[in-house]
């Protein structure tokens, strides 16, 4: 008896599927060309997980969320830039990078993608004011 080649196609399909890189829990895509990405950081690194999570790991999602006033924002707020003073811990999970911000104003990081945040450039030194000498 000869099997029928139907039911290979759907398999297939889920197999593809299950293989795509959107398909796999953690990762996440590289950046589009011209879009970068919001700045979401977390107190918690298992929050910033579960929102990423809920969102199918999509940050543009992820934000739009944290926009909501009625949605639980487990902690997690979209960063500004200039407020990140230093990248002080990393972490590796499930083939995702993070990294765990300093932000001015709290003493507590925020955990967010890697490479989403930079540290603010530091201040230029001033120029302390010249002694007159005596002649």
């Amino acid at each position: 008896m000869r099997a029928s080649a139907t039911p290979v196609l759907p398999a297939i399909q889920i197999l593809m599927t299950l293989l795509s890189p959107t398909a796999v829990p953690g990762q996440t895509l590289p950046p589009q060309p011209g879009k970068a990405a919001p700045a979401i950081g977390c107190p918690s690194l298992a929050n910033l997980r579960i929102l990423l999570r809920r969102s199918s790991e999509d940050p543009a999602a992820a934000a739009a969320s944290l926009a909501d006033e009625k949605a639980d924002h487990l902690g997690c707020m979209v960063l500004g830039k200039d407020k990140v003073t230093a990248i002080v811990d990393r972490a590796a999970f499930d083939g995702s990078a993070y990294d765990c911000a300093s932000l001015q104003g709290t003493s507590v990081c925020h955990w967010t993608l890697a490479g989403t945040v930079t540290p603010a450039a530091p201040a230029p030194p001033r120029e302390l004011p010249r002694e007159k000498g005596r002649r």
